[in-house]
């Protein structure tokens, strides 16, 4: 189960090792709604003392959302991107306005 990383307290995460994995949505322009979603691992990380998560605290600030699934060690970095692409809907339903 995934929870906040500013809900999961150090000794949760303490002496274990995490695979870094960020997901970017690609959001339409005009709706908001997702158009598509990338997912990659970037690196694994090792919480062994305090300012470990601490520096973990502090890289998760630029992104939209981090989660823990601290049964899985895997922390998510989530973040959305407006690429200037819209559904062909969207340009149906705003183009008549």
């Amino acid at each position: 189960m995934k929870k906040a990383l500013g809900a999961t307290k150090f000794g949760e995460m303490k002496d274990k090792e995490f695979k870094v994995v960020q997901i970017v949505e690609k959001r339409c322009e005009l709706c908001g709604r997702p158009l598509d979603i990338k997912e990659r691992q970037l690196k694994t990380l090792q919480i062994s003392s305090h300012n470990d998560y601490s520096n973990l605290l502090i890289r998760a600030k630029v992104h939209d959302r981090v989660e823990v699934d601290l049964e899985n060690n895997v922390i998510y970095y989530f973040d959305h991107d407006y690429p200037g692409d819209v559904h062909p809907s969207c340009v149906e339903k705003y183009g008549e306005e």
